[in-house]
């Protein structure tokens, strides 16, 4: 009986794909995914790899290609993961905001002239792939639904952003010849990265939303429950002790 008290209390603090509460721990949470998302705007990493073209009288010839990468887009999703999908939309407005009227946290500096910029395309992207990756992981917490999530989350910011820079041709603010361009360099180099690296940091997501689930899972609910899983046991062990002295 008393492994089972324990092993109640502590089911309380591990998550177990409850939406989440609105609790000061919540909000803690939400402003320290805001300044990894910073972060990650500004974080560039060096990756190396093999890559071919075609030469004329050579055929196929293989080199190495350096790229600049910044691990924005799998951020989010791990930031949808770890908030759900009305708190990561909570957070990603204020993120706006803050860079639209009060400081350049955008790649390119801050301001309303932003949503000019081709790269604002991906920015409505994070809204789709909010409710879509955050839909899948509401509905399932399986492995399979997290790597779902994670490739349907980063295809939808791309296309997203595909679609963006085609309405910004159409509106003349771009011309159609830098489409292709913008889109080699922001989707076609770095999609396969992006899927990656969202699919390996949703495999280590669980462990660190249980951590975080310590503060943001109501106090009240906890104590409630607590107390209910006692006088629970307790009423178990008079009907054993009952039932001893019946047998007796």
């Amino acid at each position: 009986m008393i492994n089972k008290r324990y092993k109640d209390i502590l089911n309380q603090y591990i998550y177990n794909g409850e939406s989440t509460p609105l609790t000061i721990g919540t909000l803690v949470v939400c402003a320290l995914c805001f300044l990894l998302l910073i972060i990650a705007t500004f974080t560039q990493l060096t990756i190396n790899h093999p890559w071919f073209k075609i030469v004329p009288d050579e055929g196929l010839k293989f080199y190495t290609k350096t790229l600049l990468y910044t691990p924005q887009f799998p951020i989010m999703i791990f930031i949808i993961y770890i908030l759900g999908k009305y708190y990561s939309l909570i957070m990603f407005a204020f993120y706006l905001m803050i860079g639209f009227f009060i400081w350049p946290i955008f790649v390119f500096g801050g301001g309303l002239e932003n949503i000019q910029n081709y790269l604002f395309g991906y920015f409505i992207g994070f809204v789709v792939a909010t409710f879509i990756a955050g839909t899948i992981l509401q509905l399932n917490n399986t492995l399979k639904s997290r790597l779902l999530a994670a490739i349907l989350g980063i295809v939808s910011i791309h296309a997203c952003g595909f679609i963006y820079c085609v309405v910004l041709a159409i509106f003349k603010v771009i011309d159609f010849n830098l489409i292709f361009p913008i889109v080699n360099v922001v989707t076609v180099n770095k999609i396969l990265y992006d899927i990656l690296f969202s699919m390996v940091i949703l495999l280590f997501a669980p462990y660190i939303k249980n951590i975080l689930w310590v503060c943001m899972k109501p106090k009240a609910e906890t104590r409630k429950k607590l107390k209910n899983s006692r006088k629970r046991n307790q009423i178990i062990c008079d009907n054993i002790n009952q039932h001893r002295q019946n047998y007796d």
